[in-house]
């Protein structure tokens, strides 16, 4: 099997350049390239690999999507604990829904026994490769942070802490005029708050970069470990360097413990204090020193913001030392997440690939078969489209598939930024076994004109003829369930966008309230230490009963206040609990709903293979004979 490296179709061993693109075909190496996993995603090229799995590029056969998938290692997916991990990705992305985390639309397994995870394929360039060029500006810096924090904060809102923050997890791409719009990745290790642990208490999850003390001490985990994993972002895009020097890993992971980061001004004499104080408050030893969560972070990150643009003016988003957002990047565990050929938005007309039956003009690197000219006939006229190549129809049946609550790729194109133009031959390229049909018709029209066809040659139009009506009647069958497939999914992203906004806004004003207890709480202890020293003779405070009981009633008006402020916490906690349970509620029924479409459309696309297949065989054998009668005519001419 070849793959063209600019359109991605697959062809055949023999073929040697794309009839689409005319570009030299490359090998295909890797055994799962030309593979379709869960009867619609067919592999094309893989993006990379690392430890535990492999991504590959994939394209949504029946929608033709570009999409990435992602498979657990084969001696992995033999272990439970491995394999609900891997799922776990799936369910807590999911669960999240934001803009700025890869959306995870399928996943499954397959009959002999890989799992896979469908993404939306994202063409960007990770931090980590950004990085490189040198520290970001401060704005720069704080406008992708204020992405990142966003997602933590719909995440932990969610129950869900990532816990394996860095920058080879954090993709930046071109989107809505931004050169940093940010997508965090790899949830693999999440942790689901509200979840049975999968492992001992004992293991130590991370990268030893960015993992934050209470790991490493096996303390209780909340959000705020993944705050501090941000702080180390946000040190390293200001300073290119991490807040600890050494000399082994392990060594590294110990200063996480014990030692107090450099200041980010030692290492880089630039960084403004503002953003110095913001930075060492992330890193914080104690999660309670930290940030309380990331609604505070990302009101303290506006605050420092504000201060920086009032002494450097600055337009947030711009790309410093000339950095392309659209090169290809190195994903997590080396996963490569790379931004095909953009040139390739070849036109239908000009990209379908044809052969000619006629002189050396033809079309799409054709082959000329036979003279230009027979019998005072024009046959330069007559171009006939290739089949459509290995990813089209023409594929074996679709295997069972896995569970997964979402089989379509979302509504308006799974790729993002400069992802790769393709045609649109309809459903699993009909529209192109119509044009082929047609052309070959009306070719061996010409020739009918001059002789009849030979019995076996009319038999085989026929034949065709019968399959590709039947065909193309399946095809507008299966269309019509895609249809209903895609819009249930993007009700269900619209009702869970709408509800990810609410729970934002009620994360927000919790956050607000939160903030408001640990003040009056801090002034209740105040007041009480006041209030100890004057009853305490030794302490040498000389007050009198007066002061006394003003003291007393002051910490009675606290303590009144505290618990009104008590009472409105619990109120919003309790309205978040609810929302988060409607969520869950209606992505089940989604699920249910989208299983019983996609059982059926699998139905439908299974009777469409043997009809497809059906129609190579007769056509061929009908262009063969147009070939065999034009090259004759051209030999007598």
């Amino acid at each position: 099997m070849k793959v063209c490296p600019r359109c991605s179709d697959l062809f055949p061993d023999d073929a040697d350049r794309c009839p689409r693109d005319g570009v030299e075909l490359r090998a295909v190496l890797d055994p799962l390239i030309g593979r379709t996993v869960g009867g619609r995603y067919r592999l094309i090229s893989r993006l990379g690999s690392g430890g535990m799995s492999s991504v590959y590029l994939a394209r949504h056969i029946t929608i033709d999507r570009l999409m990435a998938i992602k498979t657990l290692r084969r001696d992995l997916s033999l272990d439970p604990v491995q394999r609900d991990r891997f799922v776990r990705e799936a369910r807590a992305v999911n669960r999240i829904n934001h803009e700025n985390i890869v959306e995870i639309t399928d996943f499954g397994e397959s009959d002999d026994g890989m799992v896979y995870l469908v993404m939306e394929y994202v063409p960007g360039e990770t931090l980590l490769k950004s990085m490189s060029a040198g520290p970001f500006s401060a704005l720069r810096a704080l406008d992708i942070a204020e992405q990142i924090a966003g997602a933590l904060a719909r995440a932990h809102q969610m129950g869900i802490v990532h816990r394996d923050l860095k920058p080879e997890n954090i993709l930046l791409l071109q989107k809505r005029g931004r050169a940093d719009f940010v997508k965090l990745l790899d949830f693999g290790i999440a942790k689901i708050m509200d979840a049975p642990s999968l492992t001992g208490s004992q293991q130590i999850f991370g990268t030893p970069g960015y993992i934050a003390p209470e790991y490493i001490q096996s303390t209780h985990i909340d959000g705020r470990a993944d705050l501090y994993s941000l702080g180390v972002i946000l040190y390293e895009m200001v300073t290119g360097a991490l807040p600890f020097d050494y000399e082994y890993p392990g060594d590294l992971l110990v200063k996480h413990v014990t030692e107090a980061p450099i200041p980010p001004r030692a290492r880089f004499d630039t960084v403004d204090p503002a953003m110095e104080a913001l930075v060492l408050r992330c890193l914080r030893k104690s999660p309670q020193e930290r940030f309380r969560d990331a609604f505070h972070f990302l009101a303290e990150l506006a605050a420092t913001r504000g201060r920086l643009k009032d002494a450097v003016p600055e337009s947030v988003g711009s790309v410093d030392g000339g950095t392309d957002t659209r090169r290809a990047a190195t994903a997590p565990d080396g996963i490569v997440v790379g931004t095909p050929d953009a040139a390739a938005d070849a036109t239908l007309d000009s990209s379908l690939g044809a052969m000619n039956i006629g002189g050396p003009g033809a079309s799409g690197g054709a082959t000329p078969l036979g003279a230009p000219r027979l019998s005072g006939l024009d046959y330069n006229r007559h171009t006939i489209p290739v089949p459509p190549a290995l990813d089209g129809l023409d594929t074996p049946s679709p295997a069972a598939r896995g569970g997964g609550w979402i089989s379509a790729s979302p509504p308006g194109g799974i790729s993002l930024g400069a992802a790769p133009a393709r045609t649109s031959d309809g459903l699993l390229g009909v529209r192109r076994w119509r044009l082929r049909f047609d052309a070959i018709r009306a070719a061996l029209d010409d020739v009918e004109a001059q002789q009849p066809a030979p019995p076996d040659v009319a038999q085989a139009m026929a034949h065709a003829a019968t399959s590709l009506e039947m065909l193309e009647e399946g095809a507008r069958l299966a269309e019509a369930r895609q249809q209903a497939v895609e819009e249930l999914a993007d009700q269900a992203r619209e009702f869970r966008a709408r509800r990810g906004a609410h729970i934002d806004d009620l994360g927000r004003r919790l956050s607000e309230r939160r903030g408001e207890l640990e003040r009056l709480g801090a002034r209740r202890e105040a007041l009480r230490g006041s209030l100890a020293a004057a009853r305490d003779p030794a302490a040498g405070v000389v007050t009198g009963a007066g002061a006394t009981d003003a003291l007393l009633w002051e910490v009675a008006a606290v303590d009144e206040v505290l618990r009104a402020e008590g009472a409105r916490c619990d109120e919003l906690e309790k309205k978040l609990a609810q929302l988060r349970v409607e969520l869950e509620q209606h992505d089940e029924r989604v699920e249910r709903e989208l299983a019983s479409h996609v059982h059926t459309l699998d139905a439908e696309l299974a009777r469409l293979d043997p009809l497809a297949a059906g129609l190579r065989a007769p056509l061929d054998r009908v262009e063969a004979f147009l070939a065999a009668q034009f090259s004759r005519s051209s030999a007598d001419a």
